[in-house]
């Protein structure tokens, strides 16, 4: 776990609109090691999913475009492959969970057929033995009476059906990386706790890594050994998970951990919220992304766009932590 299987370097990805250009990812640095569980943690809009897909290559063009950066994933640059190239490893040594499983299945071909269609394409299996590997992997998954499911279509199972279903096809290959974009979101408490037991057991098994994005910090604190906080398509915080969640750096980051509840709450205390809105890529601030909404907001921040500062293991886009500007927080208390 000590070696890096994916390394993001200053990606960027734009979307050429009539509005202008969207810049959904303005310069992103991230390393997951084998065997690691990154959490990707950020509201709506922050570019945590233009990330995954630029990975898997799936950015459409046009509109969109990966403008610059490296990509590079066991020791190959994922940007410089052909297509005939990415497509052997997508699917195959890295697999994702799409947020939306009506819109990522096909529904015109049963959950079966489409699990298959992956084993056959890139474990040369034959048909016969695809299909008992499916069935195995719709039961892994908590699917009851898989040998039936396996027959069915998209539309003749639930929500939470279908999630579990994209989640057996993502693993089908048994991946070096698993790109699981908020694979928990449309499941029951019961059913999220075992296909997060899923995602741990799978890592055990066979060294896989997992690049996790979801709003759920629960999530995170549970299975994630590192996470990064995104906002305005960068990274603003990027460590080790007990690290971050015991003593956030970066204001967003703190804003975040003290808006969830909890047990240990008395009363009297309101959760706190972040004012106004997660900035629109088309019309990004001068400066910090964040300085709108943050409380320790100084003009340099308005002027300045931080770069990531090394804090020991930890890295924090934040001026406040920049040796350079730090002493300009100093001259008034903060709440």
């Amino acid at each position: 776990m000590n070696d890096a299987l994916l390394e993001i370097k200053n990606l960027k990805t734009y979307f050429y609109t009539d509005e202008g250009i969207s810049k959904a990812v303005g310069g992103v640095d991230l390393v997951i090691n084998r065997g690691e569980i990154l959490g990707i943690i950020g509201e709506s809009g922050s570019g945590k999913s233009v990330t995954a897909l630029s990975v898997m290559r799936l950015v459409a063009i046009p509109p969109g475009r990966i403008v610059s950066g490296e990509i590079w994933f066991a020791g190959k640059n994922l940007l410089e492959m052909s297509l005939d190239e990415i497509r052997r490893v997508r699917g195959n040594e890295i697999s994702m969970i799409f947020q939306e499983p009506m819109t990522s299945l096909n529904p015109v071909l049963t959950i079966g057929n489409q699990i298959i269609e992956n084993i056959v394409t890139h474990q040369k299996l034959d048909k016969h033995l695809a299909r008992e590997h499916a069935i195995e992997m719709l039961k892994l998954v908590g699917i009851p009476s898989p040998g039936k499911r396996v027959d069915e279509y998209p539309h003749q199972l639930s929500g939470g059906m279908r999630q579990r279903a994209m989640i057996a096809m993502a693993l089908s290959c048994r991946p070096k990386l698993l790109i699981a974009d908020e694979p928990t979101t449309a499941l029951d408490v019961t059913i999220q706790a075992q296909i997060l037991e899923l995602i741990r057991k799978m890592r055990k098994e066979i060294g896989m890594a997992v690049m996790m994005i979801t709003h759920d910090l629960a999530v995170i604190a549970e299975v994630a050994d590192s996470v990064a906080v995104a906002y305005g398509g960068k990274v603003m915080e990027y460590g080790d998970v007990v690290s971050i969640f015991k003593d956030p750096l970066h204001p967003y980051t703190k804003a975040l951990y003290n808006s969830i509840p909890r047990i240990t709450d008395s009363k009297k205390r309101r959760l706190e919220v972040i004012n106004g809105l997660v900035p629109n890529p088309l019309e990004l601030p001068e400066g910090c992304s964040f300085h709108p909404r943050c409380k320790f907001v100084r003009q340099i921040c308005k002027q300045m766009d931080p770069e990531l500062v090394a804090l020991g293991e930890r890295r924090v886009r934040c001026l406040m932590y920049d040796p350079a500007y730090k002493d300009s927080f100093k001259a008034e208390s903060y709440p």
